[in-house]
């Protein structure tokens, strides 16, 4: 996947408002290029967020690609705002 991909990927994710606490962590599913992606939050708040894979047309994918620590910053206040009650 390309690097510009991966950037617009995170970008949604940092504008989601909708967030999902799974066992993994907290996770969002975002549209992008005809895909719907998951990025995930590291559970217990350790490590960058990840992209973990997505679906679309042929099928599911699984993923492992990090967010840069300033990325997986707006992730976490994305997350945090979407989940605060």
């Amino acid at each position: 996947m390309d690097a510009v991909t991966i950037a617009a990927i995170f970008t949604a994710a940092a504008t989601a408002t909708s967030w999902q606490s799974t066992s993994l962590g907290l996770s969002a599913r975002v549209d992008h290029d005809g895909f719907t992606w998951t990025v995930r939050l590291p559970k217990e708040g350790h490590g960058r967020a990840y992209i973990s894979g997505s679906s679309g047309w042929g099928g599911d994918t699984s993923e492992y690609i990090e967010a840069t620590w300033l990325q997986t910053a707006e992730i976490v206040e994305a997350a945090m705002a979407a989940t605060r009650i």
